[in-house]
This record gives C-alpha cells, structure tokens and sequence, in this order.
C-alpha cells in the first residue's frame, strides 16, 4: 500500500464521471446503507480557492455526505458510518485504486489520506474549503481504477464478503 504515485489532477479534464468511480459509488451507497450518499463527483473546476484543477474535473472523485436531510439519505449515525468506511476505504487502498480521502469534520482543519504517504495527516493550518465541521469525505480513485469498472466492482465483491456484517448502515 506505501509507496503509489499521487496522480491528482495530472490527467487532465474528462468527459465525465468515468465508470470504475461510478461502480464505487454505488457499492459505497449501498454497502453503507444510504447512510453515505453522493453529493458530487463530475464537474469542470478548480480546487476552491486555488488555481489548480479539482480532482473532479478528472472524472475520478466523489464527494460522499453522511448528514441526516431527508429520508432516504443519511441517517443519524452518518459519522460513524463515514468513519468506519474511511477505515474500510484506507485498508484497500490498493485493490480499488484509493488516492486520497479527505475527511472535513476534525477540528481544527481537517484530515486526509494519501497514498504516497499511507497515513492520515490532521491538518494544522487551513488546507481544505469547509473545514472543519464539514459533513463529507472527499474520495479519490487512481485513472487505472476509475476506467476498470469490472476490476472495481471485483474489488468491492471481495470487500463485502471479507467483512460481511462488519459494515454498519
């Protein structure tokens, strides 16, 4: 798991959401049962605040919201779900191509996983728009992933099975 390149937005504009990130979309949501839910993934920008292009704009991020709105969507112990599927997340990094995820809840600015360096970082100076006490993990796919829509659907197959009645939602 150490030692993978960060790709960020190196690979340039897509065309669209591409199909592996899609596919983890859809695990994610259901495998959590809702409690996490997509909140955005493909759009042509810059990071907010900067002038380099968002991961988004590559077609291989997603922002995944925990909060309670409606029905349907989120649920009351979102966080703790959203906690547990960074862990869940982080220690499959390598099989589903995870890049980085940045959680925006923890004071006092934030916290992310990347995998050049396969750790949690708690950020100690504003680095993130809508830290703290935003109420979304950032997840990013490598380019190889998020064009292996089968690799990743393989991917969550073996996750689900290897922790069936571990994951709450």
């Amino acid at each position: 798991m150490t030692g993978r390149r960060y790709t960020g937005s190196a690979d340039g504009a897509a065309k669209g959401c591409r199909a592996g990130l899609k596919v983890l979309i859809d695990e994610i949501v259901s495998l959590s049962g809702n409690s996490l839910w997509n909140n955005g993934d493909f759009v042509v920008r810059n990071m907010r605040g900067k002038e380099t292009l968002s991961v988004h704009a590559t077609g291989r991020a997603v922002d995944l919201s925990y909060r309670f709105i409606r029905a349907g969507k989120g649920k009351k112990d979102g966080r703790a779900v959203a906690l547990q599927w960074c862990r869940l997340l982080t220690e499959h990094a390598d099989a589903i191509g995870l890049e980085m995820i940045i959680d925006y809840w923890p004071e006092p600015y934030g916290r992310a996983w990347r995998c050049d360096r396969d750790g949690w970082v708690k950020y100690e100076r504003k680095m993130v728009s809508g830290a703290p006490h935003g109420d979304w993990l950032h997840v990013e796919v490598s380019p190889k992933m998020a064009d292996d829509p089968a690799g990743m659907k393989a991917a969550f197959e073996k996750i689900a099975i290897s922790l069936s009645g571990q994951i709450s939602g």
